[in-house]
Formats: C-alpha cells, sequence, structure tokens
C-alpha cells in the first residue's frame, strides 16, 4: 500500500471515530436530560358511618388511641404509603373535645381518623365540601385547626379571606404544585357572620384568580372540586361548563368527588392548547351507603413528569377500581380493589344482607366499564 492511500485509510478510520464518539455524545446528551417525576395518587369520598366507629373502637390496640380505623385501608396502604403525594377527600368533620361523635345528616368523627390518614401516608387532605358546616362555624374551626396541626397540606378550609388567598404549594422533587379547593355548596347551612372563616364556593372568577396567582408560585396546578349530582354517573352540565373553565385558565388536573358513584375521566384541552385530565367524580373511597353503586369507587394514579426546564406534563393516568365492603353487622369495613373482590364476599355485604338491596359482583363491573373509558383502565381489565 503507497504512502498516498495509506494516508487517506488512516483519515477515513480516524473520521469514522470521531464520528462514533461524537454519536456517543450524542446520547450522552440526550441521557444527561434531568427528568423529575411524582408519583401522585387520588382517593374520593371518605365518610364515616356508625359500622366504621364500631370497627375502629374493635381494632383499637392495646394502649394506644381508642379509635384505629387502619384495618379498613390496609388493603390499599402500599399504594398509599408509596405514593410521593396521596390525596384523600375528607368528607367528615373532626372537631375534638367538646363533640359528639354522629353520622348522617350531620358528620362529625374521631380525630384519631386524621392521626390514622396521615400514618397511612396521605400528604394533602380536602375538606371543602357539603358537609364542612355540620356543626356550625365553630366545628370548621376546630376541624381546621385540627388538620393544621398534623404533618399533611390540608386544603378547602380556611380561617379568613388573607388565609384563603394563599395558594397552598407542596414541592416534590423539585416540582413545585400547587392544590386548589372548591365546593358547590353547605346543605343549606351558612357560616355565621361573625365568624371569618371562609367557605370556597365555586366562583368563576375566584377559580380563574386562584389559577393565574398559582402560576406564579408553581410548576403545576391541581383542582379538587365538590361538584355534580348525588347518584348520576354521568357528569352535568354544570361540571363540564366548571370543568372547561378551569382548563381554559390552565390548571393541570382536576379531581372531582360528591356524587358517590364513579364519573368518567377525560382530557380536556384549554384555551391555550393546554390539556387538562379531569375526573369527574372518583366515587367513595369509605362510605356504609346502601345501594350497590356506592359501593365502586376508586384511586387515580398518574406521573408528573418535568424534563429539563420544560412544563411538566402527566405521564401514565391510570384509575384503579376499589370495592367497599362491610359485612351484615356493619362490621369488616375494608376498601378492595376490584380485582380482589370475590363472589363470596358479594354474598355476605350488607347492602342486601342489612339494608335489603340488590348487591349483585357482575354488576359492580358494568359500573366501572360503562363509566371509565378504557384508556383510563389498568391492563387486566382491557382483556
Amino acid at each position: 500500500m503507497n504512502k498516498t492511500v495509506r494516508l487517506i485509510s488512516l483519515f477515513l478510520i480516524a473520521v469514522m471515530v470521531l464520528s462514533s464518539c461524537g454519536q456517543k455524545n450524542d446520547e450522552q446528551t440526550a441521557i444527561a436530560k434531568i427528568e423529575k417525576r411524582v408519583s401522585f395518587v387520588g382517593c374520593g369520598d371518605n365518610i364515616i358511618y356508625v359500622g366504621n366507629i364500631r370497627d375502629a373502637e374493635h381494632n383499637a390496640i392495646e394502649g394506644g388511641r381508642k379509635y384505629n380505623f387502619k384495618p379498613t385501608f390496609e388493603r390499599v396502604a402500599e399504594k398509599i404509603k408509596n405514593a410521593d403525594i396521596s390525596f384523600i377527600n375528607q368528607e367528615t368533620l373532626m372537631c375534638g373535645e367538646g363533640y359528639e361523635i354522629s353520622f348522617y345528616p350531620c358528620f362529625n368523627s374521631p380525630q384519631d381518623l386524621g392521626y390514622d390518614l396521615v400514618e397511612l401516608g396521605f400528604d394533602v387532605v380536602g375538606i371543602a365540601n357539603n358537609h364542612m358546616l355540620d356543626k356550625g362555624s365553630a366545628g370548621l374551626a376546630e376541624t381546621i385547626k385540627f388538620w393544621k396541626s398534623q404533618p399533611c397540606l390540608m386544603i378547602g378550609g380556611y380561617e379568613n379571606e388573607e388565609d384563603y388567598s394563599k395558594i397552598r404549594v407542596t414541592t416534590v422533587n423539585d416540582i413545585p404544585i400547587a392544590f386548589l379547593s372548591y365546593t358547590y355548596g353547605t346543605n343549606g347551612i351558612t357560616k355565621n357572620p361573625a365568624s371569618p372563616l371562609v367557605i370556597p364556593y365555586i366562583e368563576d372568577d375566584v377559580i380563574k384568580g386562584h389559577i393565574a396567582a398559582a402560576k406564579e408560585v408553581s410548576d403545576f396546578i391541581m383542582v379538587s372540586i365538590h361538584w355534580g349530582n348525588e347518584d348520576q354517573f354521568m357528569y352535568s352540565d354544570e361540571q363540564k361548563r366548571v370543568a372547561q373553565l378551569i382548563a381554559d385558565a390552565g390548571a393541570d388536573a382536576i379531581i372531582g368527588h360528591h356524587p358517590h358513584v364513579i364519573q368518567p375521566i377525560e382530557w380536556l384541552t384549554g384555551a391555550g392548547g393546554n390539556k387538562t385530565l379531569c375526573v369527574y367524580s372518583l366515587g367513595n373511597f369509605a362510605a356504609e351507603q346502601a345501594y350497590q353503586y356506592n359501593m365502586v369507587g376508586g384511586m387515580i394514579e398518574f406521573d408528573i413528569v418535568k424534563v429539563d426546564d420544560g412544563k411538566p406534563y402527566i405521564e401514565n393516568p391510570v384509575f384503579q377500581p376499589t370495592v367497599y365492603h362491610y359485612n351484615k353487622n356493619l362490621m369488616s369495613n375494608t376498601i378492595y380493589y376490584m380485582e380482589d373482590y370475590t363472589p363470596e364476599l358479594a354474598a355476605k355485604h350488607s347492602v342486601s344482607t342489612f339494608f335489603g338491596n340488590t348487591f349483585d359482583f357482575d354488576t359492580l363491573y358494568e359500573y366501572l366499564y360503562q363509566t371509565i373509558p378504557p384508556e383510563f383502565l389498568p391492563e387486566e381489565y382491557k382483556n
């Protein structure tokens, strides 16, 4: 091989090596992109009835608190604990000393429930709902005081206008996430005019103002909202209108509750072209109600992902269906994943054995498939 040919060969080899190095550098640069990820789990209506109290008292640990509610949640506790952020709509007050435990139509639950929820791993607790004035302004004030003493973020109850104007933000994995909360009403009960407390009613201008303010202090905005018609599997025209208003204002996710049944999930496109995940209703998480359709609920799961300095987005939204079970004596209150629930358990459910209403195992799945779009179901439910 002459010198010229040898030099050309060496040159070509060098080019190939440099090209290979450049490709590797490009791959390394792509890999080096910083991805931040936050896992979220949202749970629906947590309403405490008489059987829950009896169970919790029966399950109390010697030397511990009077009530132990944890066994009700033990089958879903791992998911709650493992999520970076776990949310629950706590629909009953916890007024504490001087207030009797009470049930429908005006609820007040033991504060031991609150301690258990925090220990289970709930990071964000929403209290804006139609029962938040069940014990008047004073009862709500005590409930707010209790939740503010706990190591979690409470949304939906505010000490005064100044408190209401402060956007609640929690930062996880360097992603600041804002939480807003609203309710359609309070069962016709109004707060004491002398009370400085603020009830966060659904008001268009207020919501838009809060979302605008949240954009200044967070990268991602979550809206918890108590709305809709009870026992209706389809969202109302008003829900749809408010949901679109929230999307147009630029929120990233809407977590709905109140109907006590599940409702559809969909992506909304906001006025700015943004995508907003809307869960119209998660249904009941725990509630000793009297009909089979009230027993199907779910947990919404998704990841909040941020790559480099980009806008965070939602990835992997999945609705994990649950069934709420309690036996004929209103005991053994337990939240089951639907896939773990059996016809044998269904035959013992209090909806039929205590209340005398129909409870059919197969119908539970019909509620799920007729309501939740397949794209949001876990893989095992798509076959």
